[in-house]
């Protein structure tokens, strides 16, 4: 019976930090008109730390930081290239970096079709 508790209490310490970065999104396909299409969504820091997070869109990564507090949260406004006539796919990701020796990351797809 104590190992079984010590078992899940380690469990849920380790899934506790993979839900501490969220993205909140109003929508994740977009109809675009020109070359470049802008997209938002929020991210917030769940984590019970001060976090510093990175972004990635598909294999571009931005070192530029964004360090949030427990439960603060901020919007990202990002421009994404949209081809005339195709329909395309990004990968939105926000990597948290802590004093933990792991970090997390959380990815969203959003689809564009241009016309």
């Amino acid at each position: 019976m104590k190992t079984t508790i010590l078992i899940l209490s380690a469990l849920l310490t380790m899934s506790l930090p993979a839900m501490a970065n969220l993205h909140v999104w109003d929508q994740k396909q977009f109809q675009a008109y020109s070359d470049k299409t802008e997209v938002k969504f929020t991210l917030i820091n769940k984590y019970n730390k001060k976090a510093d997070y990175y972004l990635r869109i598909d294999n571009k990564s931005f070192p530029n930081k964004l360090s949030l507090g427990p439960n603060q949260d901020i919007e990202l406004n990002i421009n994404v290239k949209t081809p005339v006539g195709q329909k395309t796919m990004k990968k939105i990701c926000t990597r948290m970096v802590t004093d933990s020796p792991n970090s997390y990351e959380v990815c969203t797809n959003i689809k564009f079709e241009r016309y």
